[in-house]
């Protein structure tokens, strides 16, 4: 260890002493790096409150990406979710979360602002479209597939929080489940950082952020402690939902907000075991409750307390008999 630990500080010794540019043709500390490019738009594959995603190609680097257009009329706060959105996404560097490749401002022909960022093209579909579908069709989601795609954003809570940041909006509709274009495995991305909480920045949210049939219950009260396990609460719902088609809290989708607020603290769903298979096994029924209640126990200190927890707590679906 202390040898891998010297040769690191020599490494970073020699980067500080490379000399400076000398050359008329080098940059130089100090100079900067411009250019101009267009993407094609091929169509529209995506529209919200905010604006439009676009289908479009890269010409200079020969590839689908995918272009998020927002209004111009947006009001300041949901401007700022915009680009906190693109920021955190070109930050983060993993595999089950979506990259940010740029951001940019485009003049519309009658002179207004219009923001955009770039970010991976994604073909595939997010949970929440799967689940209707499945449900159309009278069908669920298998077991081990929901264990593999939960298991991949866990892995993406762990690495998000690791950097400080809570995402505070966990949900099937923010979770996609796409292929990869050189493997052709399916893999999954988390989406959407805009109302994410940086924990070392600061930001101190007095507004209450996220769909309130996700939310954490200490994510309802003004003011209160945010941290990594409101994330873990958020994924114990979608878990429970994926996995038997049916939210925790599906009784309670048209009752008014503060009663949907009040529920996280107060009321508790049926065990999810309950809504499976009747074929299942006592053991991956009793799996399956133990990882949900954890996950959302309503006070942070009794549930998994981190991603990582609640992950390997899910081994228990691969192991043999």
């Amino acid at each position: 260890m202390q040898e891998l630990d010297q040769a690191i500080s020599e490494l970073e010794r020699a980067h500080r002493e490379v000399p400076p540019a000398r050359s008329i043709d080098d940059l130089g500390i100090g100079g900067s790096v411009g250019h101009f490019k267009r993407y094609e738009v091929r169509r529209c594959i995506g529209e919200g409150g905010m604006g439009r995603i676009y289908q479009a190609y890269d010409p200079v680097l020969r590839r689908d990406v995918a272009v998020k257009v927002m209004r111009h009329d947006v009001p300041e706060p949901e401007r700022r979710r915009f680009r906190r959105e693109a920021i955190f996404g070109a930050r983060f560097c993993h595999p089950s979360i979506v990259r940010i490749y740029d951001m940019g401002e485009h003049r519309s022909d009658d002179g207004r602002p219009i923001e955009w960022f770039s970010m991976e093209h994604l073909p595939g579909s997010d949970l929440e479209r799967v689940l209707g579908r499945a449900s159309s069709h009278g069908r669920r989601l298998p077991l081990i597939s929901v264990v593999d795609i939960f298991r991949q954003v866990l892995a993406a809570l762990q690495y998000s929080h690791d950097c400080f940041v809570v995402h505070r909006d966990v949900k099937p509709a923010n979770i996609y489940v796409t292929r990869d274009p050189n493997t052709r495995f399916m893999t999954t991305k988390l989406l959407d950082f805009g109302i994410a909480l940086d924990l070392d920045g600061p930001e101190n949210d007095e507004v209450l952020c996220g769909n309130p049939f996700y939310m954490a219950p200490e994510q309802t009260r003004r003011g209160a402690a945010i941290d990594a396990r409101a994330d873990v609460y958020a994924a114990g719902l979608s878990f429970y939902e994926v996995l038997t088609g049916k939210h925790p809290l599906d009784d309670f989708r048209r009752s008014p907000l503060e009663t949907v607020l009040s529920a996280q603290s107060k009321f508790t769903a049926p065990p999810p075991s309950r809504l499976l298979p009747s074929g299942t096994s006592p053991r991956i029924a009793s799996a399956v409750d133990m990882i949900y209640e954890r996950a959302t126990a309503k006070e942070p200190s009794e549930r998994f307390q981190s991603a990582r927890d609640m992950a390997e707590a899910m081994m228990v679906f691969l192991s043999p008999v």
